[in-house]
């Protein structure tokens, strides 16, 4: 009995060491969870050059977003909380028709995918939707390791707002977020 709760402790030491050399040893970017947009004196950080190709096999690089509002999520169909947070991205895209939406999704083929998508409905134009190959973007590039996260860009290619887990995509702090975009734009 004594030798049992011995490894069973052991065994719960080591797996947490594990998993805290795991967590610190990938150098992740930093990026600045900025939330005030109009007028702030902060610094914000570019978004990081990266390509993918779309489930339709259109190739798209970071780049060409530049001049546009753009949401990088990062998601999966075996996510429990991407899967509640998608239909919010949905209708985001479809009430700000001047935003982009990437969904990059971080499962091993496009099939989940398509299927996953036959049960949503209304995906517009403005919501781009790929698998990131070997999650080369989600953790090479972001050092996203927890799903879903998501990223708010702004016209110049400055990340405004990192987001992490599912939030209310309709309610009024994004909107708040999304106007002052706007409104930076047009000055």
């Amino acid at each position: 009995m004594r030798t049992n709760i011995l490894l069973l402790v052991l065994t719960v030491l080591i797996g947490a060491g594990l998993t805290f050399w795991l967590d610190n040893r990938t150098s992740r970017p930093v990026f600045e969870n900025v939330t005030n947009i109009q007028g702030a004196s902060t610094t914000h950080s570019k978004l990081p050059e990266f390509s993918f190709t779309d489930i339709k096999g259109k190739k798209y690089s970071s780049t060409d977003f530049k001049g546009k509002i753009l949401i990088l999520n990062f998601w999966a169909t075996w996510c429990a909380p991407c899967i509640i947070e998608f239909p919010k991205l949905i209708k985001l895209a479809n009430d700000n028709k001047d935003i982009i939406v990437v969904a990059l999704s971080s499962d091993i083929d496009d099939a989940k995918i398509r299927l996953f998508l036959k049960k949503q409905q209304g995906i517009g134009d403005n919501f781009i939707i790929a698998r990131d190959e070997k999650r080369k973007i989600t953790a090479n590039v972001f050092g996203t390791y927890k799903l879903p996260e998501t990223y708010i860009i702004g016209r110049s290619g400055e990340i405004i707002k990192k987001i992490v887990g599912d939030t209310d995509w309709n309610g009024e702090d994004i909107r708040a977020i999304l106007e002052g975009l706007r409104k930076d734009s047009t000055k």
